[in-house]
């Protein structure tokens, strides 16, 4: 299969993909585009960057959205997403985090960071429904991914057990299983009577050396079989990939495709591009040449958890 390089010439890697598109379009039907870009500019409200969400154009999302917000030192900013769960990720630097609990009371504490998503396993802060939350910048630079996911509606809460109450918990990197392919956490809300309606939020990462190989490596060590997405068995469940890449100039081949096989679609990817993953879609394993980062997450009664450990409902 062709695959762009890093060290290709500009012209070269635009043929090698023509050629890719050409193979898998004959077989797809282009009527949506699953690719966003990075938004140049923050939404003037939150003063997030918000890059998927249900009310995205095409993306076909129902329950998912992905953002991120950079801080300056001393830098510090409220959020309160209402009815969703919120996994902040700490994409780079360091971050002090404050939340009121259940109990009223103020805690706080620190995610310590890194210096990139290529610089190691990140902190993450996990924050329940209706939970203020107020992150200050500790480092020079800090960035947060922010994913949330409303994984059970007013609707379905009649019958149900007590709602989660207010609260937050950070989640350190201490223990993540050391992998090109490790989940940072796990949420799961259930409703109904005996709690039979259950929905989960999976977020994770996958992290490939330059010339380490994509095709096999971003869903290894059995997590999968016949390169589905791990942390989707069924397709009761929505996703997005973003990717990073070193350098920056990288480029990558990302095949999405739905089991009814009436979607079959690649995209070249770049740095900051986001692919949203409908329910009933599968992406493959990437092909590229650079050093690779995916912030993968995954919202819906079939999203699996790929291992223990991270912060729980």
């Amino acid at each position: 299969m062709c695959s762009p390089s890093c060290s290709l010439g500009p012209y070269r890697a635009l043929h090698r993909l023509y050629c890719i598109l050409f193979h898998y379009t004959i077989y797809g039907v282009l009527t949506m585009s699953l690719l966003v870009r990075m938004p140049e500019k923050a939404c003037s409200t939150t003063r997030i960057r918000e890059v998927v969400g249900p009310a995205g154009p095409g993306e076909g999302l129902s329950r998912l959205f992905l953002g991120f917000v950079p801080f300056e030192q001393g830098e510090r900013r409220g959020f309160d997403f209402g009815p969703l769960d919120t996994v902040a990720v700490v994409m780079s630097g360091s971050v002090e985090a404050e939340w009121e609990d259940a109990d009223g009371r103020m805690k706080h504490g620190i995610a310590e960071g890194r210096r990139d998503v290529f610089d190691g396993p990140p902190w993450a802060i996990c924050a329940r429904p209706r939970t203020t939350l107020f992150v200050k910048g500790l480092s020079a630079r800090a960035e947060l991914a922010l994913i949330r996911a409303e994984l059970i509606d007013e609707e379905e809460q009649e019958g149900s057990a007590e709602p989660p109450k207010p609260g937050a918990v950070i989640v350190s990197p201490h223990g993540l299983r050391v992998s090109r392919v490790r989940q940072i956490a796990s949420v799961e809300r259930s409703a109904g009577p005996g709690g039979r309606r259950a929905r989960r939020l999976i977020v994770g990462e996958v992290m490939i050396p330059a010339g380490a190989g994509c095709d096999a490596a971003l869903y290894q060590d059995g997590d999968s079989t016949n390169g589905a997405d791990p942390t989707c068995a069924e397709p009761a469940c929505e996703g997005v990939l973003h990717y990073r890449f070193r350098p920056q100039q990288g480029a990558a081949i990302q095949r999405v495709r739905s089991l009814s096989h009436d979607y079959d679609h690649t995209y070249q990817v770049q740095h900051g591009d986001t692919v949203a993953v409908p329910e009933g879609f599968h992406p493959e394993a990437p092909v590229c040449d650079c050093g690779l980062y995916i912030l993968w997450a995954r919202a819906g009664a079939d999203a699996v958890s790929i291992q223990l450990g991270g912060c729980s409902g």
